[in-house]
């Protein structure tokens, strides 16, 4: 029998180049080209890492002294490690804090609202709302914090970016017992949106250890991209936490 006539190619009707025309489409594979800077750097360094210095003592007790001599300190600020950059991921694992006083915030963010598992046993996934008012004590079971942001610097985490005129906050969360929480954005539409898990660590006994990466095999995703710092180990691919012993 002769051929019939050919269908168009499938590609010719889905084709790629139309896909990255769709905004979200782009933002999507932006999103996964980017660096956690570029993502969450002013978040992480900015709100996060405040609410982590107000939060620390009631943590890990006796801590706040560090803190607040660092926060005297000339030139002190934040690192920002981004343990999933050059890879593609569209799951950003970091850590911003402090090699020298030996206390970081762990982060793991997703693009989008929903972030499927598996996730790291530290991702607390608690309640963002209602808001409350606890404050920060000792006795406090969950502490939250909301601050302002400017809008750009919410933007790299948020789907569709506000206007440069939204009325942008977020919203701290961290659940004491388990030193981990929420952060959530509020657009500007009195909407929050879950766009980090995040734990605080503060190993007892950190060694004398440097941070270096080895290629050793996560035991939770058989990854070799674990990240050793002092006093914990990382996982860069599954975000696989332990403190070291």
């Amino acid at each position: 029998m002769p051929d019939g006539p050919s269908l168009p190619d499938r590609s010719s009707l889905t084709g790629r180049s139309s896909l990255l025309d769709r905004p979200q489409e782009r933002r999507v594979s932006e999103w996964a080209a980017a660096r956690c800077d570029e993502i969450a750097g002013d978040v992480a360094r900015g709100g996060l890492w405040r609410f982590t210095e107000v939060v620390a003592d009631v943590l890990y007790p006796g801590v706040g002294v560090a803190v607040a001599a660092a926060q005297r300190a000339t030139k002190w600020g934040p690192e920002l490690v981004g343990l999933t950059d050059e890879r593609g991921s569209d799951v950003k694992i970091g850590l911003v804090g402090s090699e020298q006083l030996g206390l970081w915030t762990i982060f793991r963010t997703r693009l989008g609202q929903s972030d499927p598992g598996p996730r790291p046993a530290w991702c607390t996934d608690l309640p963002i709302g209602p808001v409350g008012a606890e404050g920060v004590r000792r006795e406090s079971t969950i502490i939250s914090g909301i601050e302002d942001a400017k809008p750009a610097d919410v933007a790299g985490l948020l789907l569709s970016p506000p206007t440069a005129a939204a009325g942008t906050r977020l919203l701290a969360r961290v659940d004491v017992r388990l030193r981990s929480g929420v952060l959530a954005v509020d657009a500007g539409d009195g909407r929050w949106q879950r766009r980090m898990y995040f734990t605080v660590v503060f190993p007892p006994s950190r060694g004398n250890t440097h941070h270096e990466r080895y290629r050793v095999v996560c035991p939770a995703c058989g990854g070799r991209r674990l990240a050793q710092l002092r006093g914990f180990d990382v996982c860069s691919d599954c975000g696989w936490l332990a403190h070291q012993t």
